[in-house]
């Protein structure tokens, strides 16, 4: 592995912690209210497939013109189309 995909990988992991211990430190309806909010926007996702998987081609192709050793960009890029399909102006996401 190299110091990139090491750098990426603890990144990852550091996100994903901080994610769960805020995640459990919400209260059951702040909980509730995200899940709900997740579980619309998938909905809407789904509901225009077709703009939802052109937009993912689009986030793939500059994911893959991002170098072998790229990861930080690429996380970057992952972040940002998390953001889009799900962010809110509630500061649930990212």
């Amino acid at each position: 592995m190299t110091n990139t995909n090491k750098v990426a990988a603890v990144i990852l992991g550091a996100a994903i912690g901080v994610a769960l211990v805020r995640f459990f430190k919400m209260p059951k309806e702040e909980r509730d209210e995200l899940y709900e909010h997740i579980k619309e926007r998938t909905n809407d996702l789904l509901d225009n497939a077709e703009d939802t998987v052109e937009k993912v081609d689009q986030y793939i192709a500059e994911i893959e013109s991002k170098g072998k050793n790229e990861w930080i960009d690429k996380l970057y890029l992952a972040k940002k189309m998390v953001k889009d399909f799900y962010g809110s102006n509630k500061n649930f996401l990212l």
